[in-house]
């Protein structure tokens, strides 16, 4: 019997539980069926209605333009090619690399069609050409060059006889003691009087211009800031500003130039001739209406009508 005990205890153990008694009297701590609460019902998903069939899509339209740029157009080149230039570098694949390649052989065609069209389009119009306005054959630039300097020439000698050069410089400035022999040539060449003027009352230590005049406040009435300081003069009283520091010879004569024109003392037409160009093509802007059209062909028309309204040949 006792050796029975353990097995019985085992047997229990793995035995389920009892199952509650069936019958009202064995389950009189629920109470009286009427004051049990009924259940809830239980709230059941209404069926999902079906969805209604998408519409179909419209076809498009003859002639309609489809959205984004063109494949293979300029516009989309720009805004994909260094895309598929990334994906090659980041995964070089032989098809991503290849890839980009025709694309990019794509895009070297366009551009060699569009410098062969350039070419044609500037020879058939003189003012597209830059060679209408100056030549770019060496012996035809050194004409143009040396026919722009005669006529500088001329006008520099025609102008050194109305007004002169002032030149106020410091005993211990070394740049004031290197433009002293430019301004020296500029004398000879053109016969342009020199009115030295030493802002600290002292002369240059070379011994050029030993007759100068001693400043007397005519630097500050200038506003010179720095020396050597030079200025174009013209009696009685008309004073044109030239430059704060050191010049060579060729960037006088064109200063020369520049501040006789803005003076006034030269025409803009004798200006031009001074210029190393055969002729003076620029769009006439100030001719310009107040819309222009959109259409191509009515655009190119307004834009050479106003290349041919501001074209100025230079001659003799």
């Amino acid at each position: 019997m006792r050796a029975l005990l353990p097995a019985l205890v085992c047997l229990s153990l793995a035995l389920p539980p009892p199952l509650p008694a069936a019958g009202f009297y064995f389950r009189a701590q629920e109470g009286w069926f009427w004051y049990e609460r009924e259940p809830e019902p239980v709230a059941r998903p209404e069926p999902a209605l079906p969805e209604p069939p998408a519409a179909p899509a419209e076809p498009a339209l003859a002639g309609t333009a489809p959205e984004g740029p063109q494949p293979l157009s300029a516009q989309w080149l720009r805004e994909r090619l260094g895309a598929y230039r990334d994906a090659a570098i980041d995964d070089p694949t032989p098809e991503n690399v290849a890839l980009y390649l025709y694309l990019q052989r794509v895009a070297l065609d366009k551009s060699s069609r569009f410098a062969a069209a350039t070419q044609r389009a500037v020879q058939r119009d003189p003012f597209l050409d830059e060679i209408t306005q100056r030549p770019t054959a060496t012996f035809a630039a050194n004409l143009t060059n040396r026919q722009a300097g005669e006529h500088r020439d001329r006008i520099l000698r025609r102008l050194a006889e109305q007004a002169g050069v002032v030149f106020f410089f410091r005993s211990d400035c070394p740049y004031c003691e290197a433009q002293a022999p430019l301004l020296r040539q500029l004398e000879a060449r053109y016969g342009f009087s020199v009115l030295p003027v030493s802002v600290d009352g002292a002369p240059l230590p070379g011994g050029a211009f030993p007759r100068f005049r001693q400043d007397r406040g005519q630097a500050q009435a200038l506003g010179v800031v720095s020396t050597p300081a030079l200025f174009l003069a013209r009696p009685p009283d008309a004073m044109a500003p030239l430059s704060q520091g050191l010049l060579s010879l060729a960037q006088l004569q064109e200063r020369l130039v520049v501040a006789a024109v803005q003076a006034g003392w030269i025409s803009e037409d004798e200006f031009t001739r001074t210029r190393p160009v055969t002729a003076d093509l620029m769009l006439a802007v100030d001719q310009l209406p107040g819309s222009l059209p959109e259409e191509p062909e009515a655009l190119l028309s307004a834009l050479r009508a106003l290349a041919r309204a501001g074209a100025l040949p230079v001659t003799d």
